[in-house]
């Protein structure tokens, strides 16, 4: 099935439809064990599941942790098992829930499904059906969201799917149905190419002026530098969050190549300038948030870098993408830089993120890359005339 008649199949479903799976998904997958709940993972994800069930009085009889230091404690209140144990014990009277997402960039949530499977577990999902059941408690959370929210937009949906180039569709469509099955064997391929840096899109020039919005502890930086042999113009960073900046001015200052070349702003980057509530978790999550604990300066990239003749600019900043391309609307537009946009942390941003891209730059080449398991680290590419490979458009 081409990726036409893929788009055109899951579009197709009605918004009663939708509902009615949203609403019994979980249930089915459960049976008689819906009451009877063991989450995989007893981390972040897992501690929130346990949360949210409670307030709708369903309390979890154990969790399953592969982590040794777990073995046998509790965690609020909850005893956890090694996945072993958990599946003797109650594989066959409970419902496991895998709480674990992001495992790492090869093995994604199918595979732990699998390997419960094979322990004997009889029921087991993702954590998705249990979020659509109580969406209150949960959803929205990064991309997900029920799945008649998203049909709704299928308008868009079908825009910005036609906006990407031919080998960047079929990846759309896998993502689209693996929001709205919850099936994760189908989340579409990885790319293997360095992240942020696809050579069989564009290649870097010896005039680049990078802009690293979300530049964490300079790990993109440092990429930037090995795939260009550090030959380029200038480097401008944005990082917020107080710990992370400091790791990052390290990685800048310990590197020769860097001296004299780099500008470093600890603020965040939106559509305004002003100030942001700020969660400042000191991690790759750290973001803007209405609750944040931290108050930061937030500016535009018009206002900071709308005189620097940006070549690159890369945004990975947590669910702000949107507020600071519209704060980077004259000097995109004017300048037509390469962009390289994570479009994984809001629900809408799949479809949003490449259509306003293609508002801000109608001649780029609009393109997608996978980089993790899951969805994780799905960027889109807007790459000018002037820089494809090959002069592909």
């Amino acid at each position: 099935m081409q990726w036409q008649d893929q788009l055109e199949s899951i579009l197709a479903e009605s918004t009663d439809s939708a509902r009615a799976r949203e609403r019994q998904a979980f249930d089915q997958l459960a049976g008689p064990w819906a009451q009877s709940v063991v989450l995989y993972g007893a981390g972040n994800l897992g501690r929130k599941v346990l949360s949210g069930l409670r307030k709708h009085n369903v309390d979890p009889i154990a969790f399953a942790d592969a982590n040794p230091s777990l073995d046998r404690k509790r965690v609020h209140g909850v005893p956890v098992f090694p996945p072993e144990v958990a599946a003797r014990r109650f594989g066959r009277e409970a419902v496991f829930v895998v709480c674990v997402w992001h495992p790492d960039r090869e093995h994604g949530v199918q595979d732990i499904i699998d390997r419960l499977s094979a322990l004997g577990v009889e029921r087991v999902t993702s954590f998705v059906p249990l979020f659509w059941k109580f969406a209150d408690a949960f959803l929205p959370y990064f991309f997900w969201e029920l799945p008649s929210k998203l049909l709704a937009g299928a308008g868009r949906v079908r825009r910005a799917c036609e906006a990407l180039d031919d080998d960047s569709r079929s990846l759309f469509v896998s993502q689209l149905h693996m929001r709205t099955s919850a099936n994760f064997a189908d989340a579409g391929p990885l790319s293997r190419l360095p992240a942020y840096f696809p050579t069989d899109l564009f290649r870097l020039h010896a005039d680049e002026c990078f802009v690293d919005c979300g530049a964490f502890d300079g790990d993109t930086i440092r990429e930037f530098l090995f795939q260009s042999g550090a030959v380029f113009r200038h480097i401008i960073a944005f990082e917020p969050d107080p710990h992370n900046f400091d790791r990052l001015q390290s990685t800048l200052n310990a590197d020769q190549h860097i001296r004299g070349r780099a500008t470093v702003h600890k603020a965040a980057v939106g559509e305004l300038g002003g100030t942001v509530r700020f969660a400042a978790t000191g991690g790759d999550d750290a973001a803007v948030k209405a609750d944040g604990e931290v108050e930061i300066e937030c500016r535009t990239l018009d206002e900071v870098i709308g005189k620097e003749n940006p070549t690159f600019i890369k945004m990975d900043i947590e669910g702000s993408e949107r507020a600071a391309l519209s704060g980077g609307r004259r000097t995109i537009v004017s300048g037509k830089p390469v962009l390289a946009v994570s479009i994984y942390h809001q629900p809408y941003d799949l479809w949003d993120l490449p259509l306003f891209m293609q508002e801000l730059e109608s001649d780029s080449r609009l393109s997608l890359r996978m980089y993790w398991q899951d969805g994780f680290d799905l960027v889109c590419f807007a790459v000018p005339p002037g820089r494809s490979v090959n002069g592909r458009t």
